[in-house]
């Protein structure tokens, strides 16, 4: 039980993806700024999903995980999401299509949370 608590956020922050991502486009404001705005908000949404999963692997483990435990979970968990919202975009959507592009962008954001965790976590540092 405890567990949900820690992975709280990225539960909510993908709750809240399958949404956007499910809804009609016609029900969403035009946002389309400029060429490839969809594959930067793929990107965006998938580095703050990536991230949330390891803050929350993190908490849950009490810092005792491996970096390599902790980057390889975050990276199944997000993977797999990736490619379950777009096949929900190509089966359970009229509006919508699956595009191996959007997988592409969400790897660069999945990479890029990876690659911050890599760089920038200490399990010894205190933090204050």
């Amino acid at each position: 039980m405890n567990w949900i608590i820690n992975y709280a956020w990225a539960m909510l922050w993908a709750i809240a993806m399958l949404v956007l991502l499910l809804i009609p486009p016609s029900d969403l404001p035009s946002g389309n700024f400029f060429e490839g705005f969809d594959k930067l908000v793929h990107t965006g949404c998938f580095y703050l999903l990536t991230t949330l999963i390891l803050f929350g692997r993190v908490i849950d483990t009490k810092r005792r995980a491996t970096k390599a435990k902790t980057f390889f979970v975050a990276l199944i968990i997000s993977s797999v999401f990736a490619f379950l919202t777009e096949a929900a975009q190509m089966y359970f959507t009229n509006d919508r299509q699956g595009d191996w592009w959007d997988i592409f962008a969400d790897y660069v954001g999945i990479g890029m949370a990876l690659f911050s965790y890599l760089l920038l976590y200490n399990r010894r540092a205190v933090y204050k």
